[in-house]
């Protein structure tokens, strides 16, 4: 007890020293535990999907003009999901936003469009629903998704609607 009065008047004697000392302590914890929240929630907590371990993401680059992380076009979705031989099943995807109407007040919400097996790799089996109007036009509700399914990288907003679409390819004569 006698150590820790001691170390308490020094550091009341210099309080700049004091200061400085702290903000340092601060600084230290803090980033210890961004890095930590980083790197547990990056590399060491799986996603929260059947089989997560054998999920992997796909991006293409285009050095020759500098572009990095190009999202899968459909004509290549069609070439890798026919030709691999090494993915099981391979799902796209893409952001969207729709206008729901119907019964009530008509709703703007965001969505994505997604190819038949994306849900599927990701091991969610949708419940059956109803009809509605989506831009006009009347759409099955074919699933109602779990509470709490969290989709991939869509941290920023989590789409209230989804559509399963096979991506066409545009061929020119």
């Amino acid at each position: 007890m006698d150590q820790l009065r001691q170390v308490l008047r020094r550091l009341g004697r210099a309080p700049l020293f004091t200061f400085i000392t702290l903000i340092t302590l601060a600084v230290a914890v803090g980033a210890n535990t961004v890095i930590f929240s980083v790197v547990e929630g990056v590399l060491l907590k799986p996603l929260p999907y059947p089989h997560a371990e054998q999920l992997i993401g796909v991006w293409h680059t285009a050095p020759g003009i500098g572009m990095k992380d190009l999202n899968m076009s459909p004509s290549v979705y069609f070439i890798d999901r026919d030709q691999s031989t090494t993915l099981q099943d391979i799902g796209a995807y893409d952001s969207d936003s729709f206008n729901v109407t119907g019964a009530g007040e008509p709703e703007h919400v965001r969505g994505l469009d997604v190819t038949d097996g994306t849900l599927t790799i990701l091991g969610v089996v949708p419940a059956l629903g109803r009809s509605i109007t989506v831009d006009g036009e009347p759409r099955q509700i074919i699933g109602v998704l779990p509470n709490g399914f969290h989709f991939l990288d869509q941290d920023v907003f989590q789409p209230s609607i989804w559509f399963t679409v096979a991506p066409s390819i545009h061929m020119r004569k």
